[in-house]
């Protein structure tokens, strides 16, 4: 059927149909109850009596005796459940333990050192001023975007010595000097 030869009237139809006949099944479904039948249907959904106390009291008493006899064990020191491997023995276990005891050496601190800046060089822009070309370069600096022409700071710290045609000079805050090209 295509969508468009539904009109609102034949959309009103279809639903009007779907309803009676989900209302015809469900009707069909349930067992029919004669009116008279209706008073005793009630009286039978309602709560139940609780168990008198003497059906309930040999069990309990039983139950009773049982926790005096055996008191309820307390679990035992298990295993780490995010510890992942095989099962180890018992006798393993208790080497593992005598070995621990002994205090391990601390290892050497490693001295921190800072991560190399990322500086990327995007693009060079060429402007006339005054009758002269200045070149701008288009830096990606970490992750900033940064428009700088010879002499300017950069965010990482390192100063623009010269900018050319195809690349630009760079020099770190250590006094290292690197050239980045174009792609």
């Amino acid at each position: 059927m295509n969508l468009k030869t539904l009109t609102p009237g034949t959309v009103l139809l279809i639903g009007a149909l779907s309803l009676s006949a989900g209302w015809l099944a469900g009707r069909s479904a349930t067992p029919n109850q004669a009116p008279q039948d209706a008073p005793a249907a009630r009286q039978r959904a309602g709560s139940r009596p609780a168990g008198t106390a003497e059906d309930v009291a040999p069990f309990t008493g039983q139950l009773r005796k049982r926790l005096d006899a055996q008191p309820p064990r307390t679990p035992a020191t298990g295993r780490n459940p995010f510890a992942f491997g095989s099962r180890r023995s018992a006798g393993a276990t208790r080497d593992r333990v005598e070995d621990e005891a002994a205090p391990a050496p601390m290892p050497e601190p490693v001295p921190f050192t800072p991560p190399a800046p990322q500086i990327k060089l995007s693009g060079i822009a060429a402007n006339q001023v005054a009758g002269a070309t200045v070149l701008t370069a288009i830096i990606n600096d970490n992750g900033a975007l940064v428009f700088v022409k010879a002499g300017d700071k950069l965010p990482s710290g390192a100063t623009v010595i010269e900018v050319e045609e195809t690349g630009v000079v760079l020099m770190d805050p250590a006094g290292i000097t690197q050239t980045i090209r174009l792609p």
